[in-house]
């Protein structure tokens, strides 16, 4: 009987194990190398684009086909290429001399021992790996020193953060809602008879804000 159950255990956890990769794989599916402009429609299959049409007006559009919303192939190789050089390069890059990487952790050099032989060590650690990080001359460390460059880009991330709050603050939401663009927003008007979105543009912040018995909006907004 105890036996019983611990089988039941073991199939119990190896079927979660499948659920949990299975889940992760269609997420990765749905969701990752989308077009510029997409994003996902939820539970629902394809996903909703914005598209700058010939005129310079943007318009949103409903894609039903997932295969229809991610970027070519080509732009995704040359994508996945260039995130592993960079991988690679923060890994590996700073290796010593005559040292590679190992399969899984740390890495293989080829180093000479007391009588000039040449002897192949391995090592585990990023420490034994790589090569000592240089100094600059004259560089003193102190955490009593102020640094005006770091505090001037202190000030203007909290100014950017602010700005940002003051954009997003008071937009109509819901379905006749409207989405912030670097210059003013875009709304959704309403349909057409296909069932399309009509959007408009609107430059400035002010336009895009909440107005009383605007579709969207709080009945009390000002």
């Amino acid at each position: 009987m105890k036996l019983l159950v611990v089988l039941a255990l073991v199939l119990g956890c190896t079927a979660f194990n499948y659920v949990k990769r299975d889940t992760a794989g269609l997420i990765h599916d749905k969701f990752d190398d989308l077009k510029e402009g997409c994003f996902p429609r939820g539970s629902l299959k394809g996903c909703t684009c914005t598209i700058k049409n010939a005129d310079g007006t943007e318009s949103v559009t409903k894609i039903d086909n997932d295969d229809d919303c991610k970027k070519p192939v080509e732009v995704q190789t040359k994508e996945n290429k260039e995130k592993l050089n960079q991988e690679f390069k923060e890994k590996f890059g700073n290796l010593k001399e005559n040292c590679f990487p190992r399969p899984g952790k740390g890495c293989r050099c080829t180093e000479k021992d007391e009588a000039g032989n040449e002897v192949t060590k391995n090592y585990d650690t990023p420490s034994e790996c790589n090569a000592p990080a240089r100094k600059k001359r004259g560089q003193v460390q102190s955490q009593n020193v102020r640094d005006p460059v770091r505090e001037q880009a202190q000030q203007n991330y909290a100014a950017v953060v602010n700005e940002l709050k003051q954009k997003f603050a008071g937009l109509r939401e819901g379905s006749l809602g409207c989405y912030p663009r670097p210059r003013g927003c875009l709304c959704v008007t309403g349909k057409d008879h296909d069932g399309r979105e009509i959007t408009q543009r609107y430059m400035k912040d002010s336009d895009c804000k909440c107005a009383a018995g605007s579709p969207g909006c709080p009945a009390a907004a000002a």
